[in-house]
């Protein structure tokens, strides 16, 4: 897993070395360091820290460490990587036809987000779907092509996939 802090060191020399070690001698991985030294509040700086770790044990024992070297951990926050998929839709493709789409990928598992934006022309009866969706899971990725490809043969529009993923 990944976890972004926010942490506040005491503002004299080998605080931030106190504050990285702990993560890399419970099997962590330091992804990025922001160390904001200009800024100092009640004789900290603030330094923000963005790593991976290997279990809940291992990330117990870096905030055990913190505490015990004055490290304060003002802010937390998971990441969570996902990966998006594009498709364009293009056809006779009526609000119930859409509704019925995006209800589907919702109950997919590893479904993040949905986004999507259509174009409507008055001049014909086909519009253009631009659909985004965001996936936890690289692999559901083929689960979403496929009910893609099912669903534009029962509804005859046209089906194009996103070069990305």
């Amino acid at each position: 897993m990944r976890v972004n802090v926010d942490l506040r060191l005491k503002d004299v020399p080998g605080q931030l070395i106190k504050a990285l070690e702990p993560i890399s001698v419970n099997e962590g991985n330091i992804v990025g360091v922001v160390h904001n030294h200009d800024l100092v509040t009640g004789g900290r700086i603030s330094v923000n820290v963005t790593f991976e770790y290997k279990d809940q044990r291992s990330l117990d024992a870096i905030f055990s460490a913190w505490k015990e070297r004055g490290v304060e951990v003002v802010k937390m926050g998971e990441i969570v990587r996902t990966f998006a998929a594009e498709y364009l839709m293009v056809g006779n493709l009526a609000h119930s036809t859409l509704r019925g789409i995006t209800e589907g990928i919702e109950k997919m598992e590893g479904v993040e987000t949905i986004d999507l934006q259509y174009s409507l022309s008055t001049s014909t009866a086909n519009k253009s779907v631009l659909l985004l969706v965001n996936l936890r899971n690289k692999e559901k990725v083929r689960d979403i092509d496929d009910y893609l490809r099912s669903r534009s043969k029962r509804n005859d529009f046209l089906l194009i996939r996103g070069m990305g993923v």
